[in-house]
């Protein structure tokens, strides 16, 4: 009878043991968006350091394109987007458990090949001819490529560049047609940091947007019910909005 007593007793606790572990193990997934591509690897080393059991997998994309996959029913437990109305979306579909919150206020700066006078003419420089093409993040589906059509409109450079402008899938494309193909290109401020040594200079390789120009770059993430039960997915929220994670943005450029 106590034999068996215990051994109930074992078996239970075995099986909380074995409950708490598989809470503890299973990865949170993050939808994030593009321009988090660049700061979260350095937001999540430090997110181990704090939690070294902690466990999280991101995909990255245009928000528009991670929102459409949320509302066909794929899986996520945290959605990073780069603007509120892509996780606002979400939540009145009742994909997520509370409405979106921010946590980032982006900026935009326009990078172009090393260019001495790029301080003097600013955005004109796009007018001069020795730049083929602009490239621009898509306008249907990244809230980066939205605000950059905000910009151009809104400094009276629409209809002397308009046909210039190509579309990027990928904010990485940005970069390197930058780089390869001498374009122009918009990006978020936080790609500054992973520019070679030698397009890093500002003022001769890229300048910040009067974000006077566009519409705040409001960044807002939701959370899934399965993510609201993910110790993981807790555990990121909470540095998220810590000051320690907060101050990890702004080190990339975020407001």
């Amino acid at each position: 009878m106590f034999n068996k007593f215990v051994y109930t007793l074992l078996f239970l606790g075995s099986l909380l043991l074995t409950s708490h572990a598989s809470e503890i193990s299973a990865p949170a997934k993050i939808f994030a968006s593009g321009n988090n591509k660049f700061v979260l690897p350095i937001f999540v080393e430090n997110f181990y350091r704090k939690y070294p059991g902690a466990r999280v997998v991101i995909e990255y994309g245009a928000s528009g394109d991670l929102a459409n996959s949320i509302m066909n029913d794929v899986a996520y437990d945290i959605f990073l987007s780069a603007n509120m109305t892509y996780p606002q979306n979400i939540y009145r579909a009742g994909k997520a458990v509370y409405p979106p919150k921010e946590y980032a206020k982006g900026s935009l700066i326009l990078l172009i090949p090393a260019d001495n006078a790029f301080s003097q003419k600013k955005l004109k420089v796009l007018k001069n001819t020795n730049i083929k093409h602009i490239t621009v993040a898509n306008k249907k589906t990244a809230p980066y490529g939205m605000a950059t059509l905000d910009v151009l409109k809104n400094s009276k450079l629409w209809n002397s560049v308009k046909d210039k402008i190509r579309y990027s899938t990928d904010i990485s494309t940005v970069i390197t047609n930058v780089i390869w193909y001498d374009d122009a290109g918009f990006l978020s401020k936080s790609a500054i940091h992973s520019l070679p040594m030698a397009y890093s200079k500002k003022g001769i390789n890229w300048i910040e947007v009067d974000q006077n120009l566009y519409n705040p770059i409001i960044q807002g993430y939701v959370v899934s019910k399965e993510g609201s039960e993910n110790i993981n997915a807790k555990r990121f929220i909470e540095y998220l909005l810590s000051d320690e994670g907060r101050e990890i943005y702004k080190q990339f450029g975020y407001k």
